[in-house]
């Protein structure tokens, strides 16, 4: 996810003395993905974001043909393979790259063999089990399913998990108290997703899961105490590569 990105970001940041510049260099065709890294280094802050304007990007979902909306499912012009180039030859001269894996991160490790890089192959952070014990979005113990035909339960709170099985429209799922990243855990096992505006390919299906029951106590909140405040702000999920520049 997005937070995933910035999280690294940031990390290796802090490890840069306060006395250098310090730049962010985002190449992405995620246009959630620009917001989501313009909200955490906005221009007032001490870190620069630097990211092109004029590039080809997408706001997920489904089209109207049922091909998931991305640029690379589109077709390729001129001016797409020359802002593919511009990118690549701008994440070779950084420092540091936080990357999953594509052809441009590749091509960026190749020219500069000194480029540092943090890949984030997992589908979920190292920390998310005690992420998901205490989740920082309210949790309700009971939903029900409201999109139809079905929503998918899944392993883990991440659409590339393995698929356990369904939930049928109208269904009644009762939750354990976890969540992360905008997904419940159910009882009897498995992750559903509550929002598909929370996932870049499921983006424009609305509301999957609707709360029916009284929400979880906040882990901060007293004993006996419910947290009734709900934040429905939705992440961006990206294929960005976010890259950390600190020029001598």
């Amino acid at each position: 996810s997005c937070s995933e990105f910035i999280a690294r970001a940031r990390s290796i940041l802090e490890q840069v003395p306060e006395t250098r510049r310090k730049f962010v260099f985002l190449a992405t065709d995620d246009a959630h993905a620009v917001t989501a890294f313009t909200e955490a280094f906005p221009a007032s802050g001490n870190i620069q974001l630097i990211c092109r304007s004029g590039v080809k990007r997408t706001e997920g979902g489904v089209r109207e043909d049922g091909v998931d909306n991305e640029v690379h499912r589109s077709p390729c012009e001129v001016g797409d393979a020359e802002d593919a180039l511009v990118d690549a030859l701008c994440l070779a001269r950084c420092h540091d790259l936080v990357c999953i894996d594509s052809n441009l991160s590749i091509f960026a490790a190749l020219t500069n063999p000194a480029l540092r890089l943090h890949p984030l192959n997992g589908i979920l952070p190292e920390s998310w089990e005690q992420a998901a014990d205490s989740p920082d979005e309210v949790v309700y113990r009971e939903y029900k399913v409201a999109y139809s035909p079905m929503v998918f339960v899944r392993s883990a709170p991440s659409a590339a998990s393995e698929l356990l099985g369904a939930r049928r429209s109208g269904e009644l799922v009762e939750t354990t108290g976890r969540g992360l990243d905008g997904w419940v855990e159910i009882l009897g096992g498995g992750w559903m997703l509550v929002d598909a505006e929370r996932q870049l390919i499921g983006r424009g299906k609305g509301a999957l899961l609707e709360p029916v029951g009284p929400p979880w106590p906040s882990p901060s909140a007293p004993s006996g105490a419910a947290d009734a405040t709900a934040d429905a702000a939705a992440a961006a999920a990206a294929a960005a590569a976010a890259l950390v520049a600190t020029p001598g």
